[in-house]
């Protein structure tokens, strides 16, 4: 993978996905490496720890102390920013200042109240490995991703979605998990987090609503690449043994019109259906196309995959490997850092 470095945290001036907007925080009273690290966790998750501050900013244990507590004294809005124990036993700070998300032009929403565990787990890890990779060019917040693809001309019911009841009865979510997407000059790269309380259903799940994106972009040229994160060992044995089969070979035409039809049927694309004749005539042409197109389960759906550990969020103290490249684990490339 090209455009991916393992290595130590780079320098905060070093995430050019910022664009500027810890300016916006600026007249609030904030400091700019306050502003510039408030924003970071905005975009990315709504909670941090120490240990991410120390990473950021390169501060010792102490030093970071000072940062979060002058944080916590913030006084912009009631609590906007406050300190809590979770149940891992985690110390973590959460950003709830609905003020400081509406500076930043960012949906509160989702970020700002107390989260399930799984959750709380999930954001950590996506900001960890943020950390860690300054230098990609990510897309943090969903109105970014939907202008990406749309400008790349791929129609948005082929991306992952969401349709939210209750008080958001009707409203689509894209990319509802959140999880890091990065597009590089040539490579889109997309994120798995495991937060470690399911089971291989959530990925196979996650993979089947990428699919019809994943496709598109690999026929406009792209290279799809998906990098697993976790903080055990065991977690990321077992999204290896996954997505092993998920890298291929390029598809047939066969397989490409195949994969186009069963999105089409699935996704309730009637002006793709009527093209074929109609749901029966689709049905009869998809059955047909099996017999001469291997199904597309795993062949053609991505390029490459990875997978990284993160130190600073794990749990025990086994151990993890992480940090630097280690050797092929897979022939198609696949590699952990």
């Amino acid at each position: 993978m090209p455009f991916l470095q393992a290595g130590r945290p780079k320098e905060p001036t070093k995430f050019p996905h910022l664009k500027g907007r810890e300016q916006l925080l600026r007249p609030l009273g904030f400091t700019r490496q306050q502003a510039q690290w408030i924003t970071l966790v905005c975009l990315h998750s709504g909670l941090f720890t120490r240990d991410q501050v120390e990473a950021f900013f390169g501060y010792a244990k102490s030093s970071a102390n000072r940062f979060i507590q002058a944080l916590l004294r913030t006084r912009i809005s009631h609590k906007p920013i406050a300190s809590e124990t979770v149940t891992d036993g985690r110390r973590i700070c959460r950003i709830f200042g609905k003020q400081i998300y509406g500076e930043l032009e960012i949906p509160p929403i989702r970020h700002r109240p107390e989260t399930s565990l799984e959750v709380t787990r999930r954001r950590l890890l996506s900001l960890d490995f943020v950390l860690d990779h300054p230098e990609l060019a990510w897309l943090p917040t969903e109105r970014e991703k939907l202008a990406c693809f749309e400008q790349l001309g791929i129609e948005p019911f082929m991306l992952p979605r969401r349709i939210y009841t209750g008080q958001a009865k009707g409203r689509i979510g894209y990319f509802p998990l959140k999880m890091p997407v990065a597009m590089g000059p040539e490579a889109a790269l997309f994120v798995y987090i495991d937060p470690g309380m399911g089971t291989r259903t959530e990925l196979d799940s996650w993979r089947e609503a990428h699919r019809p994106l994943w496709q598109m972009l690999r026929e406009l040229g792209w290279r799809v690449e998906v990098v697993a994160v976790a903080w055990e060992q065991e977690l990321l044995d077992r999204a290896e043994r996954v997505m092993r089969s998920w890298v291929g070979g390029e598809l047939t035409e066969a397989g490409r019109e195949l994969l186009h039809l069963q999105w089409a049927v699935s996704s309730a694309d009637r002006e793709t259906v009527e093209r074929y004749g109609g749901l029966n005539a689709a049905l009869k042409k998809i059955n047909k196309l099996k017999q001469v197109a291997p199904e597309p389960q795993g062949l053609g759906m991505i390029d490459d995959f990875r997978l990284w550990g993160s130190r600073r969020c794990r749990r025990t103290h086994a151990p993890l490997k992480t940090g630097e490249w280690l050797t092929q684990v897979a022939h198609s490339g696949g590699a952990r850092y």
